[in-house]
């Protein structure tokens, strides 16, 4: 089957799904044996793109979603923040930083979820994005759901424990890149 016909069936497919006529979508399988694996990737493809309604999510919710498309689609694919996306890709902290060029500390406050996202350019999302092979979107999405890791430390002092309060409270992207050790050029190369 050629290219111009899957896109065909493709197209149909969606329409059927459009008009929620689920008949006409399993016709379309059954009528087309050759295509069927090729449709089978395309609608599993589809349901998992899906939008998703912007709600507040539960932790459990998203651990079971998670989970979900573990067992359907591997672990390779899920993540459910951005500690987590850099070790599903094999990653170390280090090397996630020197491979995307910012600074240790700068990574690190994208997956202590301390950098707003909507601190980041179109050009500096799609950027980060690329580098993990996701879409801006979820790169997005991992960084909302990345959150600081509260550690508790019965010696730490009253002063070092409100310091360490101001450290994780929200920041641009700018001003992340301006307080970081990163070099004049990779500050320019992301500020540019």
């Amino acid at each position: 089957m050629n290219t111009s016909e899957l896109q065909q069936l493709k197209m149909a497919w969606l329409a059927a799904e459009e008009a929620g006529d689920k008949q006409a979508q399993v016709a379309l399988l059954h009528d087309h044996p050759v295509a069927q694996d090729a449709l089978i990737d395309f609608i599993a493809a589809y349901h998992v793109t899906a939008p998703v309604e912007e709600t507040s999510v539960l932790p459990l919710t998203q651990r079971a979603y998670v989970t979900a498309l573990e067992r359907v689609f591997g672990d390779a694919l899920v993540a459910a923040n951005l500690r987590e996306l850099r070790t599903k890709r094999g990653l170390s902290l280090v090397q996630a930083a020197r491979g995307l060029r910012l600074g240790v500390d700068v990574w690190k406050k994208f997956e202590d979820g301390v950098i707003e996202l909507v601190s980041l350019s179109e050009r500096q999302l799609e950027r980060l994005a690329q580098f993990f092979e996701v879409s801006g979107e979820q790169f997005g999405r991992l960084l909302n759901s990345s959150q600081t890791v509260m550690t508790l430390n019965r010696r730490q002092t009253a002063r070092a424990a409100r310091s360490s309060e101001q450290a994780s409270k929200k920041q641009s992207f700018t001003e992340a890149i301006e307080k970081s050790t990163m070099s004049k050029e990779e500050k320019r190369e992301w500020l540019a």
